[in-house]
C-alpha cells in the first residue's frame, strides 16, 4: 500500500512546500513591516486565515514578486496540492498527464539539459530545482528589502550632514559680518545708525537661529524607535529586524530533502 501511495515521493514534495510557506510568510511579514515573533497577527500566524495562494498573490500585487516569480512560487503549489489532494497521483508521470500544457511547459524549464519529461528520476531532480529557484528567490527579496531600508538610512544621513553645513555656513557669515560692524570708524552717523541697525538685526537672527533650529535633529531621530517605526513601516520591536540566516534550510540532510 506505501509503495502504491509512493510515500517516499510525496513527503518530499510535502518537505519542500512546508519550508516554502514557512519563509513565504516570513518575507510577506518582512516587506509589512511586522519583525517581532512577539507580535500575533490573525492572518499569518500558525491559525491564520489568509492561504499560501493569498501570500504569494500579495508580494506580487505590492510589486516583491514579478510575475514569472510568482507564477514559479504557484507551479510548486500546483505540484504539491496534486500529491497531497490526489490519492492517484502517485508519480510524476500521472501527475503531468492530469495538467494542461501550459503547466507543463512551465515545469519543463527545470529539467536538466537532454533529459526528457517521460523521465521520472528527471521530473524528481527538476521539483527539486524548483524548490532551490524559490528559495533563491526569497533570498534575494531578502537582501533587496535590506539594501533598500539602507538606502533610506543613507538618505537622511547626507541630508543631515547637508542641513548642518548650511546652519554653520549661516552662523559664521553672521559672525563675520558682525564683527566686521563692530571693528568699523563709523564716523559717519547716518553710517553709524545702519552698522548699529545691521549688526541689531544679526544678532536676533543669530538669537532665532540658535533657537528654532536643531543641528541634531536626524540623530535625535534615529535615536527614536519610533520615528524609525514609523518611517520604515515597522511592526514590533526593532531588535528583531531579520537577517538571511533567519531564513536558512532547515537542517536536512540532500539526500533526504532530494
Amino acid at each position: 500500500m506505501e509503495k502504491q501511495l509512493n510515500i517516499e515521493l510525496r513527503s518530499r514534495i510535502l518537505i519542500y512546500s512546508l519550508f516554502i510557506e514557512k519563509i513565504i510568510n516570513d518575507l510577506v511579514l518582512l516587506n509589512l513591516g511586522i519583525y517581532d515573533e512577539k507580535i500575533k497577527t490573525r492572518l499569518f500566524s500558525n491559525k491564520g486565515k489568509i492561504s499560501f495562494q493569498n501570500k504569494i498573490d500579495l508580494l506580487y500585487d505590492i510589486e516583491v514578486l514579478s510575475k514569472e516569480e510568482n507564477s514559479e512560487f504557484d507551479l510548486l503549489m500546483i505540484v504539491r496540492n496534486k500529491f497531497m489532494h490526489d490519492i492517484e497521483c502517485d508519480s510524476f508521470q500521472t501527475l503531468l498527464n492530469q495538467l494542461d500544457k501550459g503547466i507543463v511547459n512551465r515545469f519543463k524549464k527545470f529539467l536538466e539539459e537532454g533529459q526528457s519529461i517521460s523521465d521520472e528520476e528527471a521530473c524528481r531532480k527538476a521539483s527539486y530545482q524548483l524548490f532551490q529557484k524559490n528559495i533563491e528567490t526569497i533570498k534575494n527579496k531578502i537582501e533587496l528589502n535590506k539594501v533598500t531600508k539602507n538606502k533610506k538610512h543613507e538618505l537622511f544621513q547626507v541630508q543631515n550632514e547637508r542641513i548642518i553645513y548650511y546652519i554653520d555656513f549661516i552662523k559664521d557669515l553672521m559672525n563675520k559680518v558682525s564683527i566686521a560692524t563692530e571693528n568699523s570708524e563709523l564716523e559717519n552717523p547716518k553710517v553709524a545708525i545702519l552698522g548699529m541697525e545691521l549688526l541689531q538685526i544679526l544678532e536676533e537672527s543669530n538669537r532665532k537661529l540658535n533657537s528654532e533650529t536643531n543641528p541634531n535633529i536626524y540623530e535625535e531621530f534615529f535615536n527614536s524607535d519610533d520615528n524609525l517605526k514609523a518611517t520604515f513601516g515597522v511592526k514590533g520591536n526593532l531588535k528583531d529586524w531579520p537577517k538571511w540566516e533567519d531564513f536558512k534550510v532547515p537542517n536536512i540532510t540532500k539526500s533526504k530533502i532530494q
